[in-house]
């Protein structure tokens, strides 16, 4: 999964900029897949052109909205440290794509809270995968947490559109594509260049983070859910006991 954050007037500049790219090249939708195999709308083009659309594709991020996050997660560790058991009680289980969602989520909140000013997040996700219902789900519950626990409402809304009613989804896509492109290299021996990068974007770049779980971090979705659920349960509890002391003659 693959998500970018940028202000209001960030995302304004970004979509002008797209569609002058879109007007160059002749193509209305970024489709990883149809770019891959040169079909669709990119059938035809030369390694020369492709290439040149990568490059200002990469600028235009870079360039214009403040930071990109890529998460990766493994099949087999979802199915073997988050769906196996034991599984708390009353918990709703992420779907993978949920799971990719909760920790990019968790991601951009760290960021837009780190100047301690009031911001206002709102998310748009791609339609289409089967799980995107989740991320409905996931967002809701993430800002009533989030509420609580900043006394503060940061979470705005989310949205569920189609890249060709959305243009600037077309970034994700095409940051999914070059991250599988680079763990394909990885894979192959090639450079890594998720390491080769630096650790800090130049000013005025977008800074760019690959997100990986570490091995107890599913289990510790369990586990924040318990202590979630038990704090709450203590609260109500607290609640409840002022009410019968106040309501004592």
């Amino acid at each position: 999964m693959a998500c970018f954050l940028g202000t209001a007037r960030q995302w304004e500049l970004f979509g002008r900029r797209l569609r002058n790219l879109q007007r160059r090249d002749g193509f209305s939708i970024f489709h990883s897949t149809e770019f891959k195999s040169k079909s669709g709308e990119f059938s035809g083009w030369s390694d020369a052109k492709c290439m040149t659309l990568v490059n200002d594709l990469t600028e235009l991020v870079r360039d214009n909205l403040t930071e990109g996050v890529t998460m990766y997660l493994e099949r087999d560790r979802y199915l073997n440290e988050y769906r196996a058991p034991p599984i708390p009680k009353k918990m709703n289980l992420d779907s993978q794509y949920g799971v990719c969602f909760r920790a990019c989520m968790a991601h951009l909140i760290g960021i837009v809270t780190q100047d301690g000013k009031r911001h206002m997040l709102n998310i748009v996700v791609e339609d289409g995968h089967p799980n995107v219902g989740d991320t409905i789900r996931i967002f809701n519950d993430m800002k009533l947490q989030v509420k609580y626990q900043l006394a503060a409402s940061l979470l705005g809304q989310i949205t569920k559109a189609k890249k060709k009613d959305t243009p600037p989804l077309m970034a994700c896509d095409f940051q999914a594509y070059t991250y599988s492109r680079m763990r394909a290299s990885k894979a192959a021996g090639g450079l890594d260049y998720a390491a080769e990068a630096p650790m800090r974007p130049r000013k005025r770049e977008a800074g760019l983070t690959f997100l990986e779980l570490l091995p107890d971090a599913l289990a510790g979705l369990k586990v924040k859910f318990e202590r979630d659920r038990q704090e709450a349960a203590n609260a109500w509890r607290a609640r409840r006991v002022a009410k019968r002391i106040i309501a004592l003659p």
